[in-house]
């Protein structure tokens, strides 16, 4: 293993005791400037740029430079400048990450993770399924192409990620896809939704508590933050972390540190988190509703998903993806239909996006299963399919209110969205309960 620190000045010294330390007979090479041709000298496992390099202006350009040449070196970008954006641009060049060191022994220590992370052998890439695409992404549009590089961008890196997007566009997809393929594929990856916590809970949730740390805490419990240690936190619906949660967050993504509600030790943790945002963040950090510092923390990488009615032209894809997944489920054979008969599918708007659709077939599917009839004579049944997906979903959601007495957590919890989500879909059908009180209320 060959690991080759760029630097010219003091911090290069520390950087290279370090990784002679940390990983015993590999061979440490120096280098004063950051030539890619020095990529070509030998076998190469990583490169480290030291604060001689990094901390100078155009180290972006350098990273680029580097990545172009070996774009399957990991490079690690060691500064002693706190920087948000020097962070970002370097990742966005092609870093696999951005590290702040300090003098003396802080240095030494966050230079041996950065060089350990960067260092250790790769993952052997996953195959994905045959009917699947990359990364579980089914489609040939230029929007879903782009997020497929973005994908792979990401899951080089272990940089945070924020993934925006409508409900229902594959943002627990794409998480999952950057945790599969990128180097932590051994570690766990823990999903959790912010909006379908209480918040009396929210704290205990995400750092866990001690024994005896109030009424009820009965042993010691985690909390997602340390489950997901090594791993992959997958933080869906984000934007309804209330406000002081989101400063107890902050304060764990600059430490990587937790203290578990009613400990006294704090412990050190290893995440990425991966946020996915509904709503636009962005609009609510001017707003005041979001936390800017923490917004900028979560955004290292961004992934915007298109909504499935700018991409129409994956529809037919997505179709056959869904009924070849019915088959092998059902041991059904149905076939996919022509394209005429698929232009209902292909001219409604689809407000749930790609969740709507896979939900939409499965109906269909299930009906033709049941009545004899193939998929195709289903859908020239059902001419008006927009309207009567929607007068479906009303009736479902009423449906399943009243099967609860009108308790919105069972009915979410029966219908698998959040609560949330239930309120903003009664909300787009206008169902109040019947003592007639608003929808809208606070997570």
């Amino acid at each position: 293993m060959r690991i080759l620190i760029v630097d010219d000045g003091p911090g290069g010294d520390l950087l290279a005791v370090a990784a002679a330390r940390a990983c015993p007979g590999a061979a440490v090479c120096r280098a004063s400037t950051a030539d890619p041709a020095r990529l070509e000298d030998g076998p190469v496992r990583v490169v480290v740029l030291g604060p001689g390099v990094a901390d100078r202006p155009g180290v972006a350009e350098v990273v680029r430079a580097l990545a172009a040449r070996r774009p399957e070196v990991p490079i690690v970008v060691a500064s002693e400048q706190d920087r948000a954006a020097a962070a970002v641009a370097a990742v966005k060049a092609g870093a696999a990450d951005y590290v702040v060191v300090r003098d003396g022994a802080g240095a030494v220590g966050a230079a041996l993770a950065a060089i350990l992370g960067a260092a250790a052998p790769p993952a052997p890439p996953r195959a994905a399924p045959p009917d699947d695409g990359c990364c579980g992404l089914v489609g040939t549009s230029r929007a879903i192409e782009e997020v497929r590089a973005l994908v792979r961008t990401a899951a080089r890196t272990d940089a945070h990620v924020l993934i925006e997007g409508e409900t229902g566009t594959g943002k627990e997809l794409v998480a999952r896809a950057i945790h599969g393929l990128g180097r932590r594929t051994g570690g766990p990856f823990v999903p959790l939704n912010c909006a379908a916590i209480p918040e009396p809970l929210a704290e205990s949730e995400f750092f866990g508590h001690a024994r005896g740390a109030f009424t009820g805490a009965l042993q010691e419990r985690p909390g997602a933050l340390r489950l997901a240690d090594r791993g992959t936190l997958f933080l869906d619906e984000v934007e309804d972390l209330p406000l002081a949660l989101q400063a107890k967050l902050l304060r764990v993504v600059q430490d990587r540190e937790v203290r578990p509600l009613g400990g006294t030790a704090a412990r050190r943790v290893d995440v990425r988190i991966v946020a996915a945002a509904n709503r636009d963040l962005g609009r609510m950090v001017e707003a005041g509703e979001f936390r800017r510092d923490l917004y900028y923390r979560l955004r290292v990488l961004a992934i915007a998903l298109p909504p499935l009615r700018q991409r129409r032209e994956d529809v037919p894809a997505l179709v056959a993806h869904f009924i070849g997944r019915y088959n092998r489920r059902h041991g059904t054979t149905f076939a996919v239909p022509p394209p005429p008969v698929l232009r209902p599918l292909l001219e409604h708007t689809w407000p749930g996006n790609v969740r709507e659709l896979e939900n939409t077939l499965e109906s269909l599917l299930t009906l033709a299963s049941a009545s004899g009839l193939d998929l195709a004579r289903v859908l020239r049944e059902r001419p008006t399919l927009g309207a009567s997906l929607w007068a479906d979903e009303r009736t479902r959601i009423l449906r399943v209110l009243e099967e609860h007495r009108w308790n919105r957590q069972r009915a979410a919890a029966a219908l698998g969205i959040s609560r949330v989500t239930l309120w903003r879909r009664m909300e787009r059908h206008g169902i109040r309960d019947p003592l007639g009180a608003p929808v809208r209320e606070t997570a």
